[in-house]
C-alpha cells in the first residue's frame, strides 16, 4: 500500500512538472525582427500609468503593431520603450530599454 502510495505521488508531481515546463515558452527574436523593432520611432508612443515586463499580457487596449515577416511577432512603443509580443496571447517577450 505505501509503495503505490509513493508511486501515485512520483506520478503526480512529473505530470506536475511537464506541465509546468510546457507553461514556460522561450523565444529567440530572430535578428532581423529584433533589428526592425528597435529601429522603431518613439515619436508617436502611447504612455500607460504601468511598465511592462516579460512574461505580462498586455491590455486589450494597447494596440500591437505587425513585424514584418513575423506573423507571430508584434510589437509596442510604450513609455519611451519598445516591446517585442506574442500577438496571439498578448505576452511580453522582449523589452527594450
Amino acid at each position: 500500500m505505501k509503495a503505490k502510495l509513493i508511486a501515485a505521488t512520483m506520478v503526480a508531481f512529473s505530470a506536475f512538472a511537464v506541465a509546468q515546463a510546457r507553461a514556460e515558452t522561450v523565444y529567440v527574436v530572430p535578428e532581423d525582427a529584433d533589428r526592425y523593432v528597435t529601429e522603431q520611432p518613439y515619436d508617436d508612443t502611447v504612455v500607460y500609468d504601468e511598465d511592462f515586463n516579460e512574461g505580462d499580457a498586455l491590455p486589450d487596449t494597447v494596440v500591437i503593431r505587425k513585424v514584418p515577416d513575423h506573423d507571430d511577432l508584434g510589437y509596442v512603443v510604450t513609455n519611451k520603450r519598445r516591446i517585442i509580443v506574442e500577438p496571439r496571447t498578448r505576452k511580453v517577450i522582449k523589452v527594450y530599454n
